[in-house]
């Protein structure tokens, strides 16, 4: 009879609790921070280090994940493609780089839910460069030569096949390379010869010239890619289904840090110096992309899967996945 009885006072001191912070204005908010804690507080989120996530790291920096409960740890990495393996194994919770790597799992059996996207293509934030004394200087001339990229068969790879296709030279006529460290080291490595030219991303575009005198050969938001989606953050399908209030978290904050980018370019040239080390007139030069807010667009991102089938990197075996959606319908949006 005392258990009960204390058990019930204890329930009624709970209610008269919640009953008064919600007469001071704050009960709901602590009522909905009860129930929305996530499941995972700490998560390891894999990154690009581009300006195209700039989004994730005023998250990061302006405590965004933070007030949503979340302690996150940032893993730079050279391209999405080069994280997929580990983050099927469960060693990293949620990446972000191009969706590219990401459809072509989904299609060869992995299952993916692209979060929240990240960004879309915008003059000046993906190119060609060459060095200042390439002899390089039309497209037709790429023909036979070595072309450095952050990852093969990425959003690298896709818009520079879309690109040569459009001047009249196939795709199978260039060599793909990987820069194992990615688009850091990428400017350095061009210079001292290991490619005739490189796929970069800002602020290494704009570096590249800054530091080395590099020159932009092709602006690749052009043609069939223009403002083509870019990048996306996405977690395994059963890491999101198992943890639906930590993605929830994380999606209320990036979505935070979409919107601040959005609006203020102060605070991505801020968050890209800080992050890269970067010199100021590398960051007030460099381009920005478009950075989306609001739910993933199955219709945006099928874009990428068309161009990815049209361009080989998709198989004949994905035609109707990749022109009827049911590919990218698969994994956009955190639920399913």
């Amino acid at each position: 009879m005392n258990t009960r009885r204390s058990l019930a006072a204890s329930l009624i001191a709970v209610i008269m609790v919640l009953a008064a912070g919600c007469a001071s204005g704050g009960g709901s908010t602590a009522l909905t921070s009860v129930l929305s804690k996530p499941e995972q507080p700490d998560i390891t989120v894999a990154a690009i280090p581009a300006v195209d996530l700039a989004g994730l790291y005023i998250a990061q920096d302006r405590g965004l994940f933070a007030r949503q409960g979340l302690h996150v740890t940032l893993e730079p990495i050279p391209s999405s493609q080069s994280v997929i393996a580990d983050q099927l194994k469960g060693k990293v919770d949620i990446s972000a780089g191009s969706y590219v790597a990401y459809l072509a799992a989904q299609a060869a059996g992995a299952r993916f839910r692209v979060l929240a996207e990240a960004s879309t293509l915008a003059p000046g934030t993906r190119a060609l460069v060459v060095t200042g004394n390439s002899p390089i200087t039309t497209i037709a001339e790429l023909a036979g030569r070595k072309i450095g990229v952050n990852g093969v068969n990425s959003i690298g790879t896709l818009l520079i096949s879309e690109l040569l296709s459009a001047n009249g030279v196939a795709p199978g006529k260039v060599r793909f390379v990987t820069a194992q460290d990615g688009f850091p080291a990428m400017p350095r490595q061009l210079q001292d010869g290991a490619w005739d030219a490189a796929f970069l991303a800002e602020p290494y575009i704009t570096a590249a010239g800054e530091q080395y005198g590099e020159e932009v050969l092709a602006d690749l938001d052009q043609g069939a890619a223009f403002s083509l989606p870019i990048d996306g953050y996405v977690a395994t399908a059963a890491w999101a289904r198992q943890h639906p209030k930590t993605v929830a978290a994380f999606t209320r904050a990036i979505q935070e840090g979409q919107q601040i980018a959005n609006k203020n370019a102060s605070a991505v040239q801020a968050i890209m110096a800080y992050n890269d080390n970067l010199a100021p007139e590398v960051t007030a030069a460099m381009a920005l992309p478009g950075y989306p807010v609001g739910p993933v667009v199955v219709a945006s991102i099928q874009r990428v899967a068309r161009a990815m089938y049209q361009s080989g990197i998709l198989g004949g075996d994905y035609a109707t996945e990749a022109e009827q959606q049911a590919l990218v319908a698969s994994m956009a949006g955190p639920a399913g």
